[in-house]
């Protein structure tokens, strides 16, 4: 499916670069419309910008304008500030006038939870797309350009230019956590944006349309976004596709986790939540990286954007308190991460440099000689050990050795990462020094480390993602085709045992005969409203006690993702043969799941659920049998 066309591209990429701005609902009061005015002002000359309201002549020193229809050119973004009923008459005036984009900061549509609005809100969306002024919002906060200035925006915030323009491209529905935390927060840990969008209601526009721009944008390496729901999940899938296709890692907040979260998605921006089980495992198998909270989507969003991938594994840590190096290397170690030995030559040449004190090891403890120009060569001694690939530095960050961690880090293309133990808010330190040359900065030994383990998951990840390709299913036979035909003149939802055995041989999943022996497992396939069909493995029979745990992947699905669901699964052990069992045979049931992934897609709108309960793994080179299967046909067929 196409999701993008150019002109909803260049409608986007006007309402991120304009070179002219309407302000409808200008005022000179310091409310939503007098916030944005003033805020596009901040552009300068680079930007012609014409306020919009009829019970003005003028308004901060520009001439203002009855209304859109009146100005002098055609404005390549309109910013919508009027009451709701107002909205679609101006976003139609816009399109009169030939606008190429609009924002709608005005509220009181679906978020409001009656159908009206509701409706609404439908309508504002089929305006934008029939008339190709596409919009973001409406009940958003605006959108900013970092890198060239311009702040298209009705935030109260006064401090943006002390924003750093970065290289982080931020997609967030909730414009006050876009314009409020994320901001501040980025400002105070000098990372910086390439972008700040909020999407509001998404009417029109999504936050995947917008992530899907900055796929193409050169000076966005991350797109970090913040989701309270979906309204088209597989669209953000092909996202996801594309982007590991370029290596633009995706770093995700996505809120609905408890049925609490779910409920405020709902009245904040009228959100589909989704079932977070199967969002788990959407992100897991297409490489988006879940965090939980603004500070891990910054730092992580940094992590990722300002290192290169690992060259190799292991992790070197220099501290000068030996309680930092241990905290930090439980933190390590707790992740799963390598702190490897060091070589006897290294540790030769630190023990030299240490003369008696603090421990050569890794993590080293340097004591004073971290704040000495001593402190580069250990670093240098540190950063070289072949089965190093990245440096993490645990200090206080003076002037001084902030200087030496910046020369090692521009000497070597490996990560550099700091783990600031001082007072943050004392007197001025060579944090400003790390954060200007890139280097991530943390606070804590465990968001430190999460960051690293999130950096080697997404590159070992992509590069095998990248061999294996995605689940693809191929266009049903002939054969299949006529089961599926069939399936849709049934007028029930259940079929019977003959039905079903077709259905599934069509697939070719054996089910003609019984199996004596054999290992019980379970397969089974729901319709998620947002992601489709899921597919669930799991064990069946007297194991599904000793291993209750299941596993989830979105269809399609590859012979990989098969493998990897079978392997999740603790209980998967009992398949490769213990206590006197034979080895099973597992590759025909990584066939299986394969093929029954290809048949919930290829019969999506036909089946709404398919349980096959147990599945026999029968001994090697026997194959797999399907002992009991129910099968629901949709409703909707």
């Amino acid at each position: 499916m196409e999701y993008w066309t150019e002109r909803q591209l260049s409608s986007i990429d006007k309402m991120l670069n304009p070179r002219s701005i309407a302000v409808v609902g200008a005022t000179e009061r310091m409310q939503y419309g007098g916030r944005f005015l003033r805020s596009v002002l901040t552009a300068g000359d680079q930007v012609s910008v014409y306020p919009v309201n009829p019970r003005y002549d003028e308004l901060m020193g520009l001439q203002c304008y009855p209304s859109v229809t009146d100005l002098p050119e055609s404005p390549d973004l309109v910013g919508i500030i009027v009451p709701y009923q107002r909205v679609i008459p101006v976003l139609t005036e816009s399109a009169e006038k030939g606008a190429g984009s609009a924002i709608v900061i005005s509220a009181g549509f679906a978020e409001r939870a009656e159908e009206d609005r509701r409706l609404l809100q439908v309508d504002l969306g089929n305006v934008a797309r029939e008339t190709g002024v596409r919009i973001s919002g409406p009940n958003c906060l605006g959108l900013a350009n970092v890198k060239s200035g311009i702040w298209a925006c009705s935030s109260s915030s006064s401090v943006f230019e002390k924003l750093n323009t970065g290289n982080i491209g931020l997609v967030c529905q909730s414009g006050a956590s876009a314009f409020g935390p994320f901001l501040s927060r980025a400002i105070s840990r000098g990372i910086g944006y390439s972008y700040i969008i909020s999407t509001g209601n998404e009417a029109d526009l999504e936050a995947s349309d917008f992530a899907r721009y900055l796929l193409d944008d050169d000076d966005t390496k991350v797109i970090a976004m913040f989701v309270e729901g979906f309204k088209d999940a597989r669209k953000f899938l092909e996202v996801c596709r594309l982007a590991a296709q370029k290596g633009k890692p995706i770093v995700l907040i996505k809120i609905g986790r408890s049925g609490l979260g779910a409920r405020a998605a709902q009245a904040h921006t009228a959100s589909l939540t989704g079932e977070d089980a199967a969002y788990n495992a959407a992100f897991k198998q297409h490489g988006v990286t879940r965090v939980s909270d603004w500070d891990q989507l910054l730092e992580v969003s940094q992590m990722l954007a300002d290192s290169p991938a690992p060259s190799e594994p292991g992790i070197a840590v220099i501290s000068h308190s030996g309680g930092v190096c241990s905290l930090t290397a439980d933190a390590f170690g707790h992740e799963g991460l390598d702190l490897p030995e060091l070589s006897d030559e290294s540790r030769d040449t630190i023990n030299e440099i240490l003369a008696g004190f603090g421990w050569a090891g890794n993590p080293a403890d340097i004591t004073g000689h971290a704040s000495r120009d001593t402190v580069e060569l250990i670093m240098e001694t540190l950063i070289s050990e072949p089965k190093v690939g990245a440096l993490v530095v645990a200090s206080s960050a003076s002037n001084e050795q902030s200087e030496h961690v910046v020369d090692v880090a521009d000497r070597h293309d490996k990560a550099v990462a700091y783990l600031h133990t001082g007072n943050e808010l004392g007197e001025p330190t060579g944090l400003d020094t790390l954060k200007s040359a890139g280097i991530p900065v943390f606070f804590s030994p465990e968001n430190l480390a999460s960051a690293f383990r999130k950096l080697h998951d997404y590159h070992n990840w992509r590069e095998r993602r990248l061999n294996i390709g995605f689940g693809a299913t191929t266009a049903m036979s002939d054969a299949q085709q006529s089961i599926a035909d069939d399936l849709r003149a049934v007028g029930r939802t259940k079929l019977s045992e003959c039905e079903r055995k077709r259905l599934l041989a069509g697939w070719g999943v054996a089910t003609e005969e019984s199996a004596t022996s054999g290992t019980e497992v379970v397969i089974s396939v729901k319709r998620d409203d947002q992601l489709g069909p899921v597919l669930m493995y799991g064990m069946g029979g007297i194991f599904a006690d000793m291993a209750a745990e299941v596993t989830l992947r979105v269809c399609p699905i590859s012979k990989q993702d098969a493998q990897d669901m079978v392997n999740e699964v603790a209980g998967s052990r009992i398949l490769i043969g213990s206590n006197g069992r034979p080895k099973a045979d597992v590759d025909s049931l990584i066939n299986t799941l394969v093929r029954v992934s290809e048949l919930a897609v290829n019969l999506e709108g036909i089946i709404d659920e398919i349980n096959i309960n147990p599945l026999i793994v029968l001994p090697r080179g026997q194959g797999v049998k399907v002992l009991e299967a129910v099968i629901t046909l949709s409703h909707q067929q």
